[in-house]
């Protein structure tokens, strides 16, 4: 288990993106989403530190731009869920979504630098993976990071942007086997260095056909019990988590 620990810390406490995901191969790994969101507010800076202190491998954000060009980390595109407010985000300059609570990217990267690594997963917003590119080159997290998207376009612009950076891509849609090679071939245009499906959408047969072309599978949002043991046994190589401590319990963790 040292070991392991060891082989995520680079140079001055660095962590280890590339290291992570290589890793995974040998034993499944757990992403806190949107933080450890089961036991803090998705998204706050609060469910990061809870993320932390579960001993997650990594934690998962969402981007969404200001209408003065911050990025903020938020899920939705409008505030009422989250924050009982009215109004979209790209409406609102930076100093409205602070004054509100909202977190910016760079307090984000701040409370997990050198401790989680950090996936971002970007959602929208004018320029959006120029701003989130900016954030994580100025706090020089390039190696601790893993960007997310549904935007296969977004992506690609990540990997441009971020050429060191695993980028994944997320895929709402299910594939059967017949459909594989599409899959692989949309992958390869957006230039992704694996993917994400819902947990529902992973078959054995999908599972097995990513790892015989080393595709790191990212599994969502995946709560404690019998699917995390079926996951297991199919040696995904990430599971994305409300719950951290819970699922890296049940993973022998």
């Amino acid at each position: 288990m040292l070991a392991a620990v060891l082989a995520l810390v680079v140079g001055n406490g660095e962590m280890n993106a590339s290291a992570l995901i290589k890793q995974s191969w040998a034993a499944t790994h757990v992403v806190a989403h949107r933080g450890a969101s089961a036991y803090a507010p998705e998204n706050t800076l609060a469910a990061f530190e809870k993320a932390i202190e579960s001993k997650a491998d990594a934690a998962e954000c969402d981007v969404h731009m200001s209408k003065d060009g911050v990025p903020f980390v938020i899920h939705d595109a409008t505030l009422k869920r989250t924050f009982q407010a009215e109004g979209s985000v790209k409406d609102l300059n930076a100093d409205d979504l602070m004054r509100l609570g909202v977190p910016t990217l760079a307090e984000y990267i701040r409370v997990l630098k050198g401790k989680c690594v950090q996936v971002i997963e970007i959602k929208d917003g004018v320029n959006v993976v120029e701003a989130t590119a900016r954030e994580v080159l100025l706090a020089g997290t390039e190696k601790e990071t893993i960007i997310f998207s549904f935007n296969a376009a977004f992506v690609k612009e990540a990997k441009e942007r971020l050429p060191e950076v695993p980028a994944i891509w997320l895929v709402s849609k299910k594939y059967e086997a017949g459909e594989f090679g599409a899959l692989t071939l949309a992958k390869l245009d957006c230039r992704a260095d694996g993917v994400g499906f819902p947990y529902g959408n992973v078959s054995s047969e999908l599972a097995s056909y990513l790892r015989r072309d080393r595709v790191p599978l990212f599994v969502w949002t995946v709560p404690p019990g019998a699917e995390i043991d079926r996951l297991k046994g199919l040696k995904v190589n990430f599971i994305i988590t409300n719950h951290p401590t819970d699922v890296r319990s049940q993973l022998g963790l």
